[in-house]
């Protein structure tokens, strides 16, 4: 027996006295208050605490990480762009130019008779005409019998020339003709006035009067 139990046999002993009393007539006593039993300790088994298995870690699958894929570039759409067509462009004409009319092709050597005019100076003077050429290896070359014997040198193209007449007689010269069918300027050096002048002229051969003599 143990001592936990005698106290509760101590109190069951008790009341059954009392019982006993009480059924003889005798007076009823006050029935002691049963002191109270301290409450049988309940000897509690401590179950192992039940071992918790350890919760499987979740398997993290790895993510596939998606392969980068190369981006292909848009491309570009070849504009359509209109040929420029070359605009034409108008040519300019040139200015109209007196053109020199060239010696008559494959002249022969030889002498000749063209139409001369003359203009400028003051007037006074004129020449003969038609006035007498000589052509020598393709050039011509006139005789200027002049109106009066005060000239005494012509000049064409800077290129000074003396009198092939005689003295006295009027004044001639023969310069190279520098063109045909358009004005050449010429410069006639006169001594009528108090000292010598020289006078710009200029003269023109019509082609279509040239005659071979």
């Amino acid at each position: 027996m143990t001592q936990r139990q005698t106290p509760l046999r101590a109190a069951l002993a008790a009341a059954l006295t009392l019982a006993l009393l009480a059924g003889c007539g005798g007076e009823r006593l006050p029935e002691p208050s049963p002191s109270p039993s301290p409450a049988p300790e309940q000897t509690q088994t401590a179950e192992p605490a039940a071992t918790a298995e350890p919760a499987p870690e979740p398997t993290v699958e790895p993510t596939a990480e998606p392969t980068a894929q190369p981006t292909a570039e848009p491309t570009p759409e070849p504009t359509s762009q209109p040929t420029a067509k070359p605009t034409a462009q108008p040519t300019p004409e040139p200015a109209a130019q007196p053109t020199p009319q060239p010696t008559p092709s494959g002249p022969e050597d030889g002498s000749y008779t063209a139409n001369v005019t003359l203009s400028g100076g003051t007037g006074r003077a004129s020449i003969q005409s038609p006035a007498a050429l000589r052509c020598a290896g393709g050039q011509f070359y006139a005789t200027i019998q002049w109106s009066s014997p005060n000239f005494d040198y012509m000049k064409v193209n800077g290129v000074r020339y003396e009198l092939i007449s005689a003295p006295g007689s009027n004044s001639a010269f023969e310069i190279p003709v520098a063109a045909f069918d358009q004005p050449f300027a010429v410069i006639a050096d006169t001594v009528a006035m108090s000292e010598p002048h020289e006078v710009e002229y200029t003269l023109t051969f019509h082609s279509d009067s040239l005659t071979k003599q």
